[in-house]
């Protein structure tokens, strides 16, 4: 396929504009800061995926379809745009999503972020329970336990050769860590697959993050963000317990 003339079609740059869009909301909203972000959509029958460039939130998450890419859904590059000033690949926290994608071909659209609302909760490890009533259409948000600094540990101390895909900008440590996650998240996405014809799921990564999908990505950040607001509703709660 030729990869390159996909990723300027008028379909894929429409849907280019819509993630940058949807980018600058997320800085405006406080959804997240410089310490992560990534979105994502599959590009129809393709094996396409399209996702932005590391180092988003470093710009204020204000990008342009320059600062995409397209990758496969195990990370490989397959084409950037020639003419970007961003030399960088897309962020290695994108692995969670690409594993969502592989569990369930009905998730079309990812997001990514480090809101600290629910962040409250994956410092815990804690799962995050429907408390609104909207949050209740999309049930419980877990979270995918998986310890950064004991498995970057373990990696060394056994020599665990990690080779990162071609799309991706990470050092092999980080990557080992972001896949374990993945994999953790995706299995949970397995465990409901019956809800997915209705909406999308949100999981968290223990310290970590936020990482939602959709069966697009208009719909993966409107289940972020509808967990933001639940988290906030419940943490707010505990001040009404304060005498």
């Amino acid at each position: 396929m030729d990869y390159k003339k996909l990723f300027y079609s008028d379909a894929v740059q429409h849907t280019a504009n819509y993630i940058c869009e949807i980018a600058r909301e997320c800085w405006t909203l406080q959804l997240n800061d410089s310490t992560g972000f990534s979105i994502t959509s599959r590009i129809g029958d393709t094996d396409a995926i399209i996702v932005d460039k590391s180092g988003t939130g470093f710009r204020r998450n204000i990008i342009t379809p320059e600062d995409l890419i397209l990758i496969d859904v195990n990370g490989n590059l397959l084409f950037k745009p020639e003419n970007s000033e961003n030399p960088r690949l897309a962020p290695v926290n994108v692995v969670i999503q690409l594993e969502g994608y592989k569990a369930c071909d009905k998730l079309g659209g990812g997001i990514h972020w480090h809101d600290p609302w629910t962040n409250a909760f994956a410092a815990k490890g804690l799962t995050i329970e429907p408390f609104t009533l909207q949050s209740k259409l999309l049930g419980d948000v877990q979270c995918a336990i998986v310890d950064d600094r004991k498995e970057k540990k373990f990696m060394k101390d056994n020599n665990i050769d990690v080779k990162v895909p071609t799309g991706l900008h990470s050092r092999p440590d980080v990557y080992y860590v972001m896949k374990q996650a993945g994999e953790k998240s995706a299995k949970f996405i397995k465990e409901r697959t019956d809800e997915l014809d209705k909406h999308g799921i949100v999981v968290t990564h223990f310290e970590h993050g936020l990482t939602a999908w959709g069966r697009s990505v208009e719909e993966a950040f409107d289940n972020a963000y509808r967990s933001v607001r639940n988290a906030q509703a419940s943490l707010f709660t505990k001040l009404l317990e304060i005498e």
